[in-house]
């Protein structure tokens, strides 16, 4: 049995006479993803660019809105190693890296000026995390660089990627095609190095640079 999480509605929809009946635009979701560790919360990337924190026992009311994209946010989900944290990306050709109590990015990346379709954390490593735009995949560490993407790897001529995940215990990334072909990418030198931080530490750096 499926319920209504929330109905999205535009913001800003205005009556101009009091007599006229008000039609509220619906406003696209087009990604969620639910909290790893309360179930209950859940996020949502909207259409018009807007982020919406939920409750699932609240289907009237959001418990808090995140703004910054300009476009369709494509793809959202929680860091699998600190529940306060979630990657959203759009069609404004950023990547966003939120924290749950803040309703501005922590971070924002961008290295193409291509919509960015989907973004995924790897299961392994913290500050790991991969993105495409349909043409190219890119493999980002934080650890390595906040301005760069580790590793870029393009689609072949006429070949679009359409979707990504990583593997839990190995470095490997599965890449979907429009050929209908997953291929496993074997992912190289992320535990290089002995100085590795975690997300949340790197994230309070940067807030206190």
């Amino acid at each position: 049995m499926f319920s209504v999480l929330m109905k999205l509605h535009k913001k800003n929809v205005e009556k101009k006479k009091p007599e006229q009946r008000l039609s509220i635009p619906m406003n696209p979701g087009l990604c969620v993803d639910f909290n790893p560790t309360d179930t209950s919360i859940y996020v949502v990337g909207t259409w018009e660019g807007l982020i919406h924190k939920g409750y699932i026992s609240n289907n009237q009311h959001f418990l808090e809105t995140y703004q910054q994209h300009s476009c369709p946010v494509n793809g959202i989900e929680w860091s699998p190693f600190n529940s306060s944290v979630f990657l959203s990306c759009s069609s404004d050709w950023t990547i966003q890296l939120w924290r749950k109590d803040l309703f501005v990015p922590v971070m924002s990346f961008a290295s193409t000026q291509k919509d960015v379709h989907a973004v995924k954390w790897s299961p392994n490593w913290s500050t790991v995390f991969a993105a495409h735009n349909g043409e190219q995949v890119e493999i980002w560490d934080l650890n390595a660089s906040i301005l760069l993407p580790l590793i870029v790897h393009r689609a072949a001529d006429g070949v679009k990627v359409k979707s990504l995940m990583f593997t839990k215990g190995r470095d490997c990334v599965l890449v979907g095609d429009s050929y209908g072909q997953v291929t496993v990418y074997q992912i190289k030198n992320l535990s290089v190095g002995e100085d590795r931080k975690e997300v949340t530490y790197i994230i309070y750096s940067t807030e206190h640079v």
